[in-house]
């Protein structure tokens, strides 16, 4: 009974930290410059999913 309990609190565990993953994960992009691209945050959703944010480095 113990070894099928800590079983199952083990595959828990993965399965929350599996579900918070996609929250946590970025990435850094160059797109260029924010003149050229206009809106970065729209470019990272569209290239990366709505979860995505993105921010203008502010370079030329």
């Amino acid at each position: 009974m113990a070894k099928s309990t800590s079983s199952l609190v083990v595959a828990i565990i993965y399965l929350m930290m599996f579900s918070l993953v996609e929250e946590n994960m970025g990435c850094e992009v160059d797109y260029g410059s924010c003149k050229d691209i206009g809106n970065c945050e729209v470019m990272c959703m569209v290239k990366f999913g709505s979860a995505a944010t993105g921010y203008c480095a502010g370079g030329s």
